[in-house]
């Protein structure tokens, strides 16, 4: 096999973002959704064997993110993310916030009809 389709010139040796969750799809602690706050709440040095990937969300998570920014910032699959990011919410590193659940449809047409009455 030709090593050289691996290896990029300017990052090195390429790994396929499967391989950053070890296969997992699913994140260890609960579903995390896609608009989910995150914040770091561990203290200031992060514990031994974390990988580069964990150890830069919580660098970019010092203030409140999005989950979608941090995969954005990260350039990885949401996936994988999420199941990074559950790693370290297990391990209490980081606080995931859930977004308020959405109002209910009564209450929109409700505001829909009064701003049609001004």
């Amino acid at each position: 096999m030709n090593d050289e389709r691996w290896l990029d010139e300017d990052a090195g040796p390429i790994v396929p973002a499967y391989l950053l969750t070890r296969g997992r799809t699913v994140p260890a602690s609960e579903a995390i959704d896609l608009i989910a706050v995150i914040i770091t709440s561990g203290g200031l040095t992060p514990p031994v064997g974390l990988g580069p990937e964990h150890l830069i969300i919580l660098q970019k998570c010092t203030k409140p993110t999005r989950l979608v920014d941090v995969a954005a910032e990260l350039n990885l699959p949401i996936g994988v993310v999420r199941v990074l990011v559950g790693d370290l919410h297990t391990q209490q590193l980081v606080q995931v916030e859930s977004p308020p659940p959405a109002p209910d449809a009564t209450v929109l047409l409700e505001v829909i009809t009064g701003l049609k009455a001004l």
